[in-house]
């Protein structure tokens, strides 16, 4: 038999059962012209193997038909598949055939017989329509194969589905004008027996009152308009109590458009309603203490500064009255361990605003150079009292300008420069300056000759609150705030610091930090500044000729002020809170006689100095005021500006800035 090739369609082939040679030949001339595409069997086995194969039509002669072939043919066409009704041509010799010949050749199948003499076109005819036949049988083959891959895949799609409602513990309910279906787990959402008819109104009937007429109107338009519906809602559940409900449901339409049916599905969201319950609770307990916490902090800032104000103010007075040597080093010490003291509070102030995500950049363009010579020129003093050198390594070509806080990035500096003095007993401290053009970033570190730390104790660096050990904090002092603070603030500033050390080899710290915008900022060499002292004659020294209104309700910080501007040519005027204050200046204004300026305390009883200054400004005050604040926290000056006031000090009050901004004032025809 000829091999059938797998380019072809089978389906379009006919097998020939042509047992001679010449039968094979005629058969092969008529169907090569007519282009019908043929196998020859030799053997009824052959045919049979043929039609297994899916071969199109068979043909045969009758004459080739015994009793044994035309069992063997039985039997296979009667192992087809159902969509196969498998076409037998059979070709009839010239005898006549007698009924039961033809009644035995019929019961083949699906069998036509061609008379003989042969008609070609007759016979072509017959077999095309056999063919045309096997492929419409072949198209129904591919649909049924089609169909029942769809019926399984959908069959796999609701048992994933069934398991993912179950998974999820979702109910099922679908709705259409005929009827109205609850899946099992729906019944158990709502807490209705089995027995209960499905109705929507059941449904609302359980609905929480806030929410029922939501539900209603979307279950409603859902329905009218066909729309989705999509809503959570509250239940009284008859076992459980209140329960939040998640519903979602959608139209199913037809091909034309129409809506069929809506169906949907619904599960218990009550965990998630409580946990976000539980988090915002959480969040405004948060916020409330985080309040009080800025609350007390600014109160704690008041308390603690206000006194410090009049503890080093009234040094500065007694040191003017002692001539003793002995007792004037009491008092160095008593002015030295208040400013400790007062950089403690500022540091807590400072870790508290951080935390607190109150804490501003006052971001401003500066020179780098003249930043690290300031540095240089504060810590210089500090380590010649220690025996130790300070060098200034400028490294290659750095921004000229820089944008970032410079007043922040100074504490920085200072703050590791000063911890490696501190922990270098001999040898030196080094602060290089560098600019890393590919990570945009401008580079300082602070390499020390110092006691160096281990691994463990760098772990514990950055911890508020925390130094090495305890041995560190015995023998050196400290609150271990100083590094925890300039971590934040590195990282605040686009950067971080990073540590090496090796015990007793010294330690290198490196901050890194966003120089910000350097469009058309040129990158130079930086080179230490020559050392000018500050001529005398440069600080102004001319008398106060003022009257200044003093504004306190603490009665030795009023002292304090006074004298100060007093000495320094001032007239003053006491009022001891800010009603007082408003009663003093109305006065004043009724009889022309105005003060120049007011120094005015934002905390006080009655009437604080925020709406103190706002009531000035409203009796028509025009000149300056300056506050006075020991509120350390959050928008200081800002506050201060939108109340009224022109500019701030902060307590303790150095007394060279409160002459300094005194003059600042009233030496320059100031107007509103």
């Amino acid at each position: 038999m000829n091999s059938l090739e797998p380019s072809s369609d089978i389906s379009q082939r006919v097998a020939i059962f042509a047992p001679t040679p010449q039968d094979a030949k005629i058969c092969k001339q008529i169907l090569d012209d007519v282009q019908i595409e043929a196998d020859f069997c030799s053997s009824i086995d052959q045919l049979c193997d043929a039609i297994e194969a899916g071969v199109g039509v068979g043909l045969v002669g009758e004459y080739h038909l015994g009793h044994v072939q035309l069992q063997r043919l039985h039997d296979v066409l009667s192992r087809q598949p159902e969509w196969s009704d498998f076409p037998v041509l059979v070709l009839l010799g010239t005898e006549e055939l007698s009924s039961q010949r033809v009644e035995q050749l019929l019961s083949i199948g699906n069998v036509t017989l061609v008379p003989c003499p042969l008609r070609i076109a007759v016979f072509v005819s017959k077999l095309r329509a056999r063919l045309r036949d096997r492929r419409r049988q072949y198209a129904v083959r591919d649909l049924l194969i089609e169909r029942r891959r769809a019926v399984e895949a959908a069959a796999v799609d609701a048992r994933r589905l069934r398991l993912a409602l179950q998974a999820g513990q979702m109910g099922v309910w679908e709705w259409s004008q005929k009827e109205l279906y609850w899946s099992p787990t729906f019944y158990d959402l709502y807490g209705f027996e089995k027995t209960v008819t499905p109705d929507p109104q059941r449904c609302f009937e359980r609905v929480h009152a806030d929410d029922r007429d939501t539900l209603v109107s979307q279950w409603t338009r859902s329905l009218e308009q066909g729309t989705e519906l999509r809503m959570e809602f509250r239940i009284a559940h008859p076992q459980l109590g209140q329960r939040w409900l998640s519903a979602i449901g959608e139209p199913v339409r037809s091909k034309s458009g129409r809506v069929l049916r809506h169906s949907g599905i619904i599960w218990d969201v009550t965990q998630r309603h409580e946990s976000e319950a539980a988090l915002l609770e959480a969040r405004e307990q948060a916020e409330s203490a985080n309040r009080a916490k800025s609350e007390f902090l600014a109160n704690m800032s008041h308390e603690i500064r206000t006194p410090m104000t009049a503890i080093l103010g009234y040094i500065d007075l007694i040191d003017e009255k002692v001539d003793h040597e002995e007792t004037r080093d009491h008092i160095d010490t008593v002015r030295r361990n208040g400013k400790f003291l007062l950089a403690i509070i500022n540091d807590i102030l400072d870790l508290s605003k951080i935390e607190a995500g109150k804490f501003d950049l006052a971001v401003e363009p500066f020179s780098p150079n003249r930043l690290i010579e300031d540095v240089r020129s504060i810590m210089n003093v500090r380590a010649t009292e220690n025996q130790i050198d300070l060098h200034i390594n400028y490294d290659g070509l750095v921004p000229e300008t820089i944008q970032t806080d410079p007043k922040r990035l100074k504490q920085i500096l200072i703050n590791l420069v000063g911890n490696a003095i501190k922990f270098t007993d001999r040898g030196s401290v080094t602060l290089s300056v560098s600019y890393d053009p590919l990570a945009k970033r401008v580079l300082f570190q602070v390499a020390d000759t110092g006691i160096g730390m281990t691994t463990r104790q760098i772990n514990r660096l950055f911890q508020p609150f925390s130094q090495a050990d305890s041995s560190v904090s015995r023998t050196f002092g400290g609150t271990g705030l100083g590094l925890a603070i300039s971590q934040r603030l590195a990282s605040i500033m686009g950067g971080e610091i990073s540590v090496e050390s090796e015990p007793g080899e010294g330690s290198c710290f490196a901050v890194s930090i966003d120089p910000g915008d350097l469009t058309n900022t040129r990158l130079v060499p930086l080179r230490p500044f020559e050392d000018v002292p500050v001529s005398e004659s440069s600080s102004d020294v001319s008398p106060l000729t003022c009257s200044v209104l003093l504004v306190d309700d603490r009665r030795d910080i009023r002292f304090l002020a006074s004298r100060l501007l007093s000495n320094a040519g001032a007239t003053i005027t006491e009022a001891e809170d800010g009603q007082e204050a408003v009663d003093k200046m109305q006065e004043m204004l009724r009889n022309d006689r105005v003060v120049d300026l007011i120094l005015l305390d934002m905390q006080m009883p009655r009437l604080d100095g925020y709406r103190t200054a706002d009531q000035l400004r409203r009796l028509g005050y025009k000149g300056p005021i300056i506050a006075l604040t020991a509120d350390a926290m959050q928008g200081d000056m800002d506050r201060c500006i939108q109340c009224g006031c022109n500019d701030y000090l902060s307590k303790p009050i150095d007394s060279a800035l409160l002459l300094e901004k005194v003059r600042s004032f009233v030496g320059s025809e100031f107007r509103l």
